[in-house]
């Protein structure tokens, strides 16, 4: 079964592995005669790394800064991390600390001369990062991947691949169940938190995942490999400044993805070649997302009962391209993306339907949805993430934009009755006309909040039709919106229930 990876894998792979071999380099010694000889049958190399610090500190850094090259003459934007912590360390059954970590590193070359890097016997895990910044203007106050427990044979591994094609390198997390991970980040004295847990696939004892990183004078490929199993996003919660749950008992709920698929999946990244206006250049980068993706169910769940959307499927048939750029306005700083070449993009969900908590007891499938061949007709779609301005603000104000029409194909249909006969479904053209939204997100203590700064389009629906398929009625006519849109000012928040 193939899909996605969890990207945290990656750099903890990395900094534990090139950490264990620095550290461990030191410690070397030569081996006698008498040694040499007691030698036999060995294939590769383990090393043991021990933390001595008392909290299981394992590595620090100062400010983590990149600098996007100034082209455009308009000065150099950048982003930042006020510092790392890497944590290793080792917990009772309740996840309390009772002392430093000792982990395993092993490297080893197979027969086709694949080089692998594999971590593991690690019993928990933590990675912080200090306050993250663009530009000098903070986005959020600091974010932590906390309490990584490692179950069983759980490791985390890299691969140097002997690819006649280039230089390749293959990251995989292989988690056993049970295995899993807080997320948090700090914005205005708030925490966002979470719970991840990483399932296996039925019949497997662990999640499995891979992602392949290749390169070449010109670009660097990300592929998304193949992963097995399921992971849940759980306890989705605000917190106060002491770590108390600002609702109590009450949180926002669970999200879930299983039985993931990748029939394709790539990101390419090149430096953005575009001349510019004035033929200096332009700053950012630039490449390309080409995605056939399936998942077998993604649910929402409160309490013990879920809504399950079943056979998700996004295919953006060929590749799209995009540009991203950091962006300093002098009052405030962000990042902008622009995404074009989408002629054909299809979002389809088999089945969308109620059950308990755990899957069981489904309800009746209130039908088929698909947005097909959508289309921007050559123009783009345009989304910058801003800091909020103002000292000591945090959060972002988002502006999403997708000039001149956009169009795609709607089809609403109902559930498969088991007849074999056609089933009654509603078809239709939606077309939007300058489309353009301004928000702000800022997390509160009375929840999320959402406030409108502007939003505007026209839409027009056309070619509905309704009928089964055999008796078609025809087109019923069409519903043409013009100059939609919502106060400024306005907003709306989003808490647990009470």
């Amino acid at each position: 079964m193939k899909n996605r990876f969890f990207a945290p894998g990656l750099l903890f792979t990395a900094v534990l592995a090139s950490y264990a071999q620095i550290k461990n380099v030191q410690a070397l010694q030569a081996m006698d005669d008498a040694s040499m000889a007691r030698v036999a049958g060995q294939s590769g190399i383990t090393i043991e790394t021990t933390t001595q610090h008392s909290d299981g500190a394992l590595l620090s850094t100062g400010e983590i800064r990149f600098t996007e090259e100034d082209r455009d003459g308009q000065g150099e934007d950048y982003i930042a991390v006020d510092g790392l912590k890497l944590r290793t360390y080792m917990t009772d059954v309740n996840g309390n600390f009772i002392g430093a970590d000792t982990f395993r590193t092993d490297i080893d070359i197979d027969a086709d001369g694949n080089v692998s890097i594999r971590t593991s016997d690690v019993d928990t895990l933590d990675l912080e990062l200090g306050r993250i910044s663009l530009s000098g203007r903070t986005l959020f106050g600091a974010a932590r991947f906390s309490m990584w427990e490692f179950i069983g044979d759980s490791y985390l591994e890299t691969v140097l691949l002997n690819d006649s094609a280039g230089a390749r390198v293959g990251f995989r997390t292989v988690m056993e169940e049970g295995s899993g991970l807080t997320y948090q980040f700090d914005e205005d004295g708030v925490t966002f938190s979470t719970d991840i847990v990483f399932l296996p696939a039925p019949g497997e004892s662990a999640f499995r995942s891979e992602l392949f990183l290749s390169g070449n004078n010109d670009e660097l490929k990300l592929e998304i490999g193949e992963t097995s199993g399921s992971f849940e996003i759980r306890n989705i919660s605000l917190l106060d400044a002491a770590g108390a749950s600002l609702f109590g008992a009450n949180n926002f709920g669970d999200l879930g993805f299983a039985d993931l698929g990748v029939n394709t999946g790539y990101f390419t990244v090149r430096a953005n070649d575009d001349a510019g206006v004035d033929g200096n250049g332009v700053d950012g980068i630039r490449g390309e997302i080409n995605l056939d993706m399936t998942a077998g169910n993604v649910f929402y769940r409160t309490g013990n009962q879920r809504i399950n959307f079943s056979d998700v499927a996004l295919n953006t048939h060929g590749e799209l391209s995009y540009t991203l750029d950091f962006i300093d306005t002098g009052f405030t700083s962000g990042i902008s993306t622009s995404i074009f070449d989408v002629n054909d993009l299809d979002l389809m969900i088999g089945a969308v339907y109620f059950s308990a908590g755990d899957g069981s007891s489904p309800g009746l499938s209130m039908g088929t949805f698909a947005i097909e061949n959508l289309n921007l007709h050559g123009d783009s779609l345009d989304l910058q993430l801003y800091t909020l301005p103002g000292a000591g603000s945090e959060g972002m104000q988002m502006d999403l934009t997708m000039a001149g029409t956009t169009s795609f194909e709607l089809t609403i249909k109902d559930d498969d009755d088991g007849s074999g006969n056609p089933q009654p479904q509603l078809t239709a053209e939606v077309v939007m006309n300058n489309f353009s939204l301004s928000q702000t997100i800022d997390q509160t203590e009375k929840g999320l909040h959402v406030g409108i700064v502007d939003q505007s389009m026209d839409l027009n629906i056309n070619q509905i039709r309704m009928g089964d398929g055999s008796v078609q009625q025809g087109q019923t006519g069409r519903i043409v919106m013009n100059n939609i849109s919502l106060q400024p000012g306005s907003y709306f928040r989003v808490e647990p229930l009470q």
